[in-house]
């Protein structure tokens, strides 16, 4: 059997702050095409900053950003699956975060809408390249059904936030940590495990024939939920848990040497 999707992680897994996107892993990354595997993202980046962080990766293949909320075309920019929180999830969330006073961006579209201005806000937005609107009150907009939220807090707090929003929505919304210090708050169907089986329908592939990387707390379902899943060294100890086998980190060019030894066998495409 060979893999025929490799999904990938972008911060943290291919690349970050120190580390560019390595011409070993995208040549690596290549070659896995040729052969006829599809290669995607699956990140919390909106989609224009994933297409342009991504950008010297060839992407042909659909992709997923906003958490694995949002499923597009890299080359059109079209939306092909779209799973954003409805107006009434949105509304519980928001009464449910009151209490702790963070600041909660909403994201629509290429936007994100906050209640009140920070020097961490205007820095999001400009690092981002997003436009950024402050509002009196998130939930009166709740009925442009936002793709999520996230609340921004300290290391601890967020991680509370997280134990005790999963208590008290369960199923009804599916809540993750991206950076330790960021709460995201999505549709129960949104998530990136949920984007990879939508793909997979789409394109015609087994779950078995997939293979998920990465090294984060919005990792864990998708690599648990993967055929193959890969922890990148130095990954989240919930990552490393659920993981089929762990590979190097960035530094070392993790994703290249794992992907290598599959295509080395014969496993890939």
């Amino acid at each position: 059997m060979g893999y025929k999707l490799i999904a990938l992680d972008i911060d943290g897994t291919i690349r970050n702050a120190d580390h560019p996107i390595s011409n070993r892993t995208r040549d690596t990354l290549n070659k896995a095409m040729e052969l006829g595997a599809v290669v995607t993202v699956a990140t919390g980046r909106m989609f224009q900053s994933a297409v342009k962080t991504t950008s010297g990766l060839n992407l042909r293949s659909p992709i997923a950003s906003f958490q694995g909320a949002h499923i597009a075309d890299p080359l059109t920019g079209k939306v092909l699956w779209h799973m954003p929180l409805t107006a009434s999830m949105t509304v519980e969330a928001l009464e449910a975060l009151e209490p702790w006073g963070l600041e909660t961006m909403a994201y629509y579209e290429h936007e994100v809408y906050v209640e009140k201005n920070s020097e961490r806000v205007e820095s999001y937005g400009i690092r981002n390249e997003v436009g950024v609107h402050i509002v009196d009150d998130l939930k009166v907009l709740a009925d442009k059904l936002f793709t999520r939220l996230v609340v921004v807090g300290g290391e601890p707090e967020i991680k509370e936030i997280e134990s005790q929003m999963q208590n008290r929505f369960g199923s009804r919304l599916h809540i993750t940590r991206s950076l330790p210090y960021f709460c995201e708050i999505l549709n129960p169907n949104g998530g990136k495990h949920k984007a990879l089986e939508w793909m997979c329908n789409y394109l015609g592939i087994e779950q078995q024939e997939t293979i998920a990387i990465g090294n984060g707390y919005n990792d864990v379902h998708m690599l648990d939920w993967a055929g193959l899943g890969v922890a990148i060294g130095g990954a989240v100890k919930e990552v490393l848990e659920v993981s089929d086998i762990v590979t190097d980190p960035i530094e070392e060019d993790g994703v290249a040497t794992m992907l290598e030894s599959l295509l080395t066998r014969g496993l890939i495409g």
